[in-house]
């Protein structure tokens, strides 16, 4: 019986078989890589909307409920706090006395610096321009005041219920109101109460000032990567305003304001530099625009990109790699700041 020879494979035959192996798995990385980068780029882009979103939907909250007071009709009837602030945002009102501190000055719902410089903004509201409260250029800083959107407790009938030690409440019962902070202890007497109101119905809700601004790192000190942050009241036995930083990568902030210069209730102009008469009297919307880019750079790209926010313009820095985009909203100012706020027509003169 004849036996059959075998052959093996030849040199060129396995240099042509490594050959294509190499092109095959060369093709395999390709496409892996490639679609590494596109899960990594989507999903940097995926948290830069939600921090967008977060960002937005947080001011438009904020400012749309500014002078808000429970249902009261303006704040020309709440009786101030006096109590003693550390780390103040601006400076007392020294008309009254003793001097009012600025984060209980209720008749203000809103206070805005238009692209202020770190001096200016140091200026207007001393508790930023410090250490761990930087500001970035170019950025606008809005304050706001109001309290919350539900009644922390309410009280038909009786004489006591319990609150939280330490806290800043608005009691009011729709007409009057006081400013009242709870001691240590949690029970509250109406009857031994010489805050107005004094009488039952009343609801009592959390007082809620505000700083938002742009810091230009989020955690810590030159980690590159900006946020929205802002001071906010401690309701503690000393009250305080400190930092707290909301939604990373939220490079720019810009607001300009809607004014109803003829009390018709319409928007008659947009500007991003009203005074103060006009954002207590006139003001009834708000264009917010924020410009958010992702946290981590992208190393297969740049951005040279020219963005418009609001009034203001910037281009990415040195076409840098990371992903940039812009997002606005408008939202309506909902709460006047006295008898004859925006969209109040004066009252006048009735004939029989």
């Amino acid at each position: 019986m004849m036996r059959r020879r075998q052959r093996g494979l030849s040199l060129v035959e396995l240099m042509i078989a490594i050959t294509l192996g190499l092109i095959v798995l060369t093709a395999l990385l390709t496409l892996f890589s490639a679609n590494n980068r596109s899960f990594r780029q989507t999903d940097a882009i995926s948290q830069m909307q939600d921090s967008a979103r977060f960002a937005l939907d947080t001011l438009a909250r904020d400012i749309s409920m500014a002078g808000f007071f429970g249902g009261m009709y303006g704040a020309s009837n709440i009786v101030p706090n006096t109590s003693t602030v550390s780390n103040d945002c601006g400076a007392a009102d020294t008309a009254v006395t003793p001097n009012l501190p600025w984060a209980f000055q209720v008749q203000k719902r809103v206070e805005f610096r238009n692209h202020a410089s770190t001096l200016a903004v140091s200026s207007a509201f001393p508790c930023l321009g410090q250490t761990d409260t930087p500001v970035a250029a170019n950025t606008d800083v809005v304050a706001l005041r109001r309290v919350a959107g539900q009644p922390t407790a309410e009280i038909a009938s009786g004489s006591t219920l319990t609150l939280r030690a330490n806290q800043f409440y608005l009691k009011t019962n729709g007409t009057a109101g006081s400013l009242i902070h709870m001691g240590s202890g949690t029970s509250y007497s109406m009857a031994a109460s010489t805050d107005a109101p004094l009488a039952a119905p009343v609801g009592f809700w959390k007082y809620v000032p505000r700083v938002y601004f742009i810091r230009s790192y989020s955690q810590t000190a030159n980690d590159g990567i900006p946020a929205l942050c802002r001071m906010e009241m401690q309701h503690a036995a000393s009250a305080s305003m400190a930092v707290e930083c909301l939604a990373d990568g939220v490079e720019n902030l810009q607001i300009e304001w809607g004014l109803d210069v003829d009390n018709d209730c319409v928007v008659d102009t947009y500007t991003s530099s009203p005074d103060a008469a006009a954002l207590a009297l006139s003001a009834i919307t708000a264009r917010i625009a924020i410009l958010v880019r992702t946290t981590d750079a992208d190393a297969g790209y740049r951005d040279g990109k020219t963005f418009t926010i609001g009034d203001y313009a910037t281009t990415a820095p040195n076409a840098d790699a990371f992903h940039r985009r812009v997002y606005t909203t408008t939202v309506q100012l909902r709460n006047p700041v006295g008898d004859n706020g925006p969209c109040v027509p004066a009252p006048t003169a009735s004939t029989r």
